[in-house]
């Protein structure tokens, strides 16, 4: 808990989103041990959406990207990204969205994903009557059955539509495998190898029919693990690890990341001597997993969570413990980071010596 003292606390008000310049930086640095450099990696913008991370990613060497909405390749382009994956169904009016983004950057090399038929017709349409060409990669499903298209040769007819339609670029095949997580690392480690198994014979079947695979990108921060020591992998897209989190962290305890946005929040009541109430709720830490939505440093283990509002946590604590005073520090560590940094305008940036010294915007939030 030491590490993540903050020693001028009393500057901040609560509740807060603190992010740790160390520790991102750590894991920036771990990541790139861990795949032997960067040229292999692209890491997904969801889980931090801030500008001032992207730069220090950027400095590192990493120098491609994914990312979820338009308004998060928006960003990556204003800071002079070069190459953009869009991990999304870009439907509807988003389609102009990426086409308008596409001819503010006329050399960004911009990639969406597609698994529909009409929706690459309706992209295509969009490229051809804005005299531009844009790169669509193919989505897999291969278990998570949240999007993409059926493996084998349903993705050979799609593939090829995409590589033969007007104002498009086939640019390869896209899976993210976030059904890989299980907690048992040998059940993980089979998910994993079992999905990739899939596009990697899908890719086959699609070069066979005379259509090229420039690329195939996979795997979260669960799946990557596993999927970045496979030769026919071209690049691994994990998120979560930028920050890390407990929902991963709990399953995955030999992680070499570190914890890097947390939330800081006050005691602000104490009804009974065995409650208390801290002023971070739903609206402070994503309330999107099941109890308990965070690991409170300082708090015992076996705390039992009573209620949740949208500006107050109800704790009960085990019998014996001392109450806390009103305007107690503690902090949280959430569950799900991502949507946890999504619902804040800004973070408080603590630096190597455990000072706050900065805030940064996260740019990106929303859609």
């Amino acid at each position: 808990m030491d590490e993540y003292l903050v020693k001028n606390a009393d500057e901040i008000p609560t509740p807060a989103l603190l992010v740790y310049k160390e520790a991102v930086a750590h894991n920036i640095k771990t990541i790139g041990e861990m795949m032997g450099g960067y040229e292999r990696l692209r890491p997904h913008i969801k889980t931090h959406k801030m500008a001032q991370v992207a730069k220090m990613e950027m400095a590192a060497g990493i120098d491609k990207f994914k990312c979820a909405t338009p308004k998060e390749a928006a960003m990556l382009a204003a800071l002079g990204a070069a190459d953009i994956l869009i991990s999304y169904h870009m439907v509807g009016a988003n389609i102009g969205r990426v086409v308008d983004l596409k001819k503010s950057y006329p050399a960004l090399d911009l990639k969406v994903i597609a698994d529909d038929a009409n929706n690459i017709q309706a992209l295509s349409d969009a490229c051809v009557q804005a005299d531009l060409i844009l790169g669509v990669m193919l989505d897999l499903n291969t278990g998570m059955d949240r999007t993409g298209a059926p493996v084998g040769e349903p993705a050979v007819v799609l593939a090829t539509q995409i590589h033969d339609a007007p104002g498009l670029t086939f640019e390869g095949l896209h899976v993210y495998d976030g059904h890989v997580g299980n907690p048992d690392a040998d059940q993980r480690k089979e998910t994993a190898l079992d999905s990739i198994g899939q596009a990697i014979e899908t890719r086959r079947l699609i070069a066979e029919s005379g259509v090229a695979v420039p690329k195939l990108v996979a795997s979260g921060s669960p799946g990557f693990e596993h999927t970045r020591l496979v030769d026919e992998v071209d690049e691994v897209s994990p998120g979560t690890w930028i920050f890390w989190d407990t929902g991963y962290g709990d399953q995955l305890v030999d992680s070499p990341f570190r914890w890097a946005a947390l939330v800081l929040s006050r005691v602000i009541s104490t009804t009974q001597d065995d409650l208390m109430t801290l002023d971070a709720g739903s609206k402070s830490i994503a309330p999107d997993t099941p109890e308990p939505h965070f690991r409170g440093l300082g708090l015992p283990d076996n705390v039992t969570f009573v209620r949740r509002n949208e500006e107050h946590q109800l704790l009960r604590l085990p019998q014996g413990t001392p109450r806390p005073n009103v305007g107690d520090t503690f902090y949280l560590v959430p569950r799900h980071v991502c949507t946890t940094v999504n619902l804040w305008d800004d973070v408080y940036v603590i630096d190597e010596n455990g000072q706050f010294v900065e805030t940064w915007s996260v740019d990106a939030r929303g859609h």
